[in-house]
């Protein structure tokens, strides 16, 4: 059994902002060359949202040979909603804990609540979806308060009602790793249902109790791009894949080589930072301790999991702060490790990262090296170990463009973080990474938009 992935960022995603139809549009195509074949989509709420807001979409998941699935509530109104489009298949959710039907439900009982869920598990059947999950709204909390025999008959009433799936959510994050194993092995023993996890972050566990169902057999976990969601969000995409492709062998069809260029994207647009602490961040593949760094420079391996420098990081990058390595030094000089040269340039370098309160730019790096060694560090060298320069563009534009359409061109951009439209003295505030070597943001930025600059401000970060 192969678990598969259903990807929910563009569902999840809008929680955060609210994205135009091309941006949404893009997104699907860019998880659909990453290889994601199921995707999850909001049914339309009108006013809130319209069938504008959905049917291109479901028409693009279709045309990449991505299964649309429609999410909505348990209900009449929703299914009629979804039966307007030729997608995959529907998720129908209701919640039949006591805490929910008591304070969210309006005080339904769990026999009113099952028999909305099988009603609308049947009809969607009878609609033509091949794909009806059913979704048993916080189930993990019946599993920790020990009310099994609502729970397992709620899996196997919706599974005979039809559903082709059941999830069964961990709604609040209550789970821990061990109990996800122990609570879908439980499923597995106590039900033949076909399993779906979504299980929530509150505790920041959701990615590595995905990966516990997944090994203890669900088939479907459900994930997003940066593990956005409700709160603190779900499972990360990148963080689930690489797991079981890496630790445990299970290849789940996803092409690592776009996940970066992807988490970028939707970083941008969605307004959201990708955390330091992330497997992807620029923070992830920088080796700051001195003894680690020794090592890095020729194996770094020692330090980085082998298969993700394979799969994810082109290579390392280094900084120099007070506590860096001599040999790093004498890799990027050219100087021999047991040349004192090296051991005292390093020690320069540490001053001026202890007077500056922090790691140096590679302004300073460079300065440091001509006037303690002589020497000048070509960008070639210094672009290998340093990458590149964070930079602020900072851009006043002439009336007659258009800031959305620059935008627009702009998160498309892997060397750009950050955009963001202002008002006020500039119209774009623009954060990224300046390369050493070849055309750099700034050149490249200035070079397209010439017609539309009518001021321009660079700041490079010390």
């Amino acid at each position: 059994m192969v678990t598969t992935l259903l990807d929910s960022t563009l569902r999840e995603g809008e929680l955060f902002r609210v994205l135009k139809l091309s941006t949404k549009l893009e997104l699907v195509e860019r998880l659909a060359d990453a290889g994601l074949k199921r995707v999850e989509i909001t049914v339309d709420y009108p006013p809130r949202t319209t069938r504008e807001d959905v049917e291109p979409l479901v028409k693009k998941c279709n045309s990449l040979g991505v299964e649309a699935v429609l999410h909505g509530r348990a209900i009449r109104q929703d299914l009629e909603a979804a039966a307007k489009y030729d997608a995959a298949g529907v998720g129908l959710y209701i919640a039949l804990t006591e805490i929910h039907r008591t304070h969210k439900l309006h005080g339904i009982s769990y026999q009113e609540g099952l028999e909305r869920l099988m009603d609308a598990v049947k009809t969607a059947r009878e609609m033509g979806f091949r794909y009806v999950r059913a979704t048993v709204e916080d189930a993990s909390r019946f599993y920790l308060e020990g009310q099994l025999p609502p729970l397992v008959d709620a899996v196997n009433s919706v599974r005979k009602a039809g559903a082709t799936l059941v999830s069964v959510p961990d709604t609040a994050g209550l789970l821990s790793p061990q109990k996800t194993r122990e609570f879908i092995t439980f499923l597995r023993e106590k039900t033949d249902a076909p399993l779906a996890a979504h299980f929530h972050n509150d505790y920041g566990m959701a990615s590595a109790n995905t990966v516990e169902a997944v090994l203890a057999g669900a088939d479907e976990a459900h994930v997003t791009v940066m593990g956005v969601g409700d709160r603190n969000g779900i499972a990360d995409l990148y963080e689930v894949v690489a797991v079981l492709e890496d630790i445990h062998g299970i290849d789940l069809g996803v092409d690592r080589s776009k996940l970066n260029s992807l988490y970028s994207y939707f970083s941008k647009v969605a307004g959201l930072r990708l955390p330091w602490r992330h497997p992807l961040s620029e923070e992830a593949r920088t080796i700051r301790a001195g003894v680690h760094q020794s090592m890095a420079v020729e194996k770094p391996e020692g330090y980085m999991p082998e298969k993700k420098l394979r799969h994810d990081v082109e290579n390392p990058v280094f900084e120099i702060g007070v506590y860096s390595s001599h040999r790093l030094i004498a890799h990027l000089t050219g100087l021999p490790s047991t040349d004192p040269r090296a051991r005292s340039a390093t020690e320069a370098l540490a001053r001026k990262a202890r007077e500056k309160k922090g790691r140096l730019s590679i302004s300073d790096i460079k300065e440091v090296l001509k006037n303690e060694l002589g020497i000048e560090v070509d960008n070639n060298r210094l672009s290998r170990f340093f990458g590149g320069e964070k930079v602020y563009i900072l851009a006043k534009l002439n009336p007659r463009f258009d800031p959305g359409k620059i935008y627009d061109t702009l998160v498309s951009w892997d060397d750009v973080e950050m955009v963001d439209e202002v008002y006020g003295d500039v119209d774009l505030v623009v954060v990224g990474r300046m390369k050493l070597v070849g055309q750099n943001l700034v050149e490249r930025f200035k070079d397209i938009f010439a017609d539309a600059i009518d001021d321009l401000k660079v700041l490079v970060a010390d």
